[in-house]
C-alpha cells in the first residue's frame, strides 16, 4: 500500500512540473528599443530557465541576467517561444 501511495505521489508531482511551464523576464530584458522581451519555455526547471536566458540573449544581443519574473501566458507584442520565434501572444505555458 505504501508503494502505492508513493507510486501516485510522484505521478503527481510529475504532472505538476508539466503544467508548470513560464513565461519569464526580468526589467533588463529589454531590446534596444525598450520593448521587454519575454520568454516562454515548457518547464521551470534550472535547465528551462536556462533556455529562456539564452533566448533573451540571442534577441536582445547581449547577456541577460536570470529572470525574477513569471506568468503562466504573455499577451503583448514581445514575446518569444524558447526558440526565439516571436508571436503576438502565448499561452498555456
Amino acid at each position: 500500500m505504501k508503494q502505492s501511495i508513493f507510486f501516485l505521489v510522484v505521478l503527481s508531482m510529475l504532472g505538476i512540473q508539466s503544467i508548470s511551464a513560464k513565461c519569464q523576464y526580468n526589467s533588463d530584458w529589454k531590446k534596444s528599443d525598450g520593448k521587454r522581451i519575454i520568454v516562454c519555455v515548457n518547464g521551470d526547471s534550472f535547465s528551462d530557465r536556462d533556455k529562456a536566458r539564452a533566448t533573451c540573449a540571442k534577441i536582445k544581443g547581449s547577456s541577460c541576467s536570470t529572470a525574477s519574473s513569471f506568468s503562466s501566458s504573455c499577451s503583448n507584442n514581445e514575446c518569444y517561444d524558447e526558440s526565439g520565434k516571436q508571436s503576438n501572444s502565448l499561452s498555456g505555458y
